[in-house]
C-alpha cells in the first residue's frame, strides 16, 4: 500500500516535490552526481520519506521519465484537442510535442552535461519508455481514421522521430522556423498516415 501523502510548505505532497527537485537539480548540474540524499535535501523532505517513496535512484529517475511523459501527452492533448481534423491533430501535436521537448530545460541541461544518462531511454532492448511514449501519443492525437494497427505504428514513428530530433537537433530540416516543426509533420508525417490509410500496417508486426 503506498505511503500517504506528506504536505509539504508550498502545498505539494512529497512524492511531487521530490520528482520536482530532481528536476530541478538536473537543470543545474544534470544527473551524474544526483543521489538521493540531495535530493532529499532540495525537496526539503527527510531521507526516510524519500524512501517510503522511491526504493532508489533508478526507480526515482524511471518515475521522472514517466511523469515527464504524462506532462508531454497533456501539452499534446490540449494542442491536438483544438482540431477536428485527424490531419491538423498530427501536425499540430508533434509540433507541440517536439517544441516542449526541446524547451525542456532539464532535459536540455541533461543533454549538455551528461547525455549517456539518456541512452538506457532511447538506445536499448527495453522498449518500455519508447512504448509508453508511443501509445501517449497514439492517445492524445486520437488518430482515428487510420486502423489501430496503422495508429499505432505511425505513434511509434513519431516517438522514434522525436527522440532523434531532439537528441541530434537538425541543421537543414527548418524546424528552428516559425513554423518549422508544422512543415516537417506535413511533409514528413501526413504522406505516411495518408499511405496507411490506403496500405493499413499488418497486425501483430513487431
Amino acid at each position: 500500500m503506498p505511503a500517504a501523502p506528506i504536505e509539504t510548505a508550498d502545498g505539494l505532497d512529497g512524492r511531487a516535490r521530490v520528482l520536482a527537485a530532481v528536476l530541478e537539480l538536473a537543470e543545474l548540474t544534470g544527473l551524474r552526481k544526483l543521489s538521493m540524499d540531495e535530493v532529499a535535501r532540495r525537496a526539503r523532505v527527510s531521507r526516510a520519506t524519500l524512501y517510503t517513496y522511491f526504493a532508489g535512484r533508478e526507480a526515482l529517475l524511471a518515475a521522472v521519465a514517466a511523469a515527464e511523459l504524462s506532462r508531454l501527452t497533456d501539452v499534446v492533448t490540449v494542442v491536438a484537442a483544438r482540431y477536428d481534423s485527424a490531419d491538423e491533430r498530427l501536425v499540430h501535436g508533434f509540433a507541440a510535442a517536439y517544441r516542449h521537448l526541446r524547451g525542456h530545460g532539464p532535459l536540455s541541461a541533461i543533454m549538455r552535461i551528461n547525455p549517456e544518462i539518456l541512452m538506457p531511454y532511447v538506445i536499448s532492448d527495453r522498449r518500455e519508455t519508447l512504448d509508453l511514449g508511443s501509445a501517449l501519443l497514439q492517445k492524445s492525437l486520437r488518430l482515428d481514421d487510420i486502423d489501430p494497427a496503422s495508429g499505432a505504428a505511425l505513434a511509434e514513428h513519431m516517438t522514434r522521430l522525436l527522440h532523434t530530433l531532439v537528441l541530434i537537433p537538425s541543421t537543414t530540416l527548418g524546424l528552428q522556423g516559425i513554423d518549422g516543426p508544422e512543415l516537417f509533420a506535413r511533409t514528413f508525417l501526413l504522406p505516411v498516415k495518408h499511405h496507411l490509410r490506403t496500405v493499413p500496417f499488418p497486425p501483430g508486426d513487431s
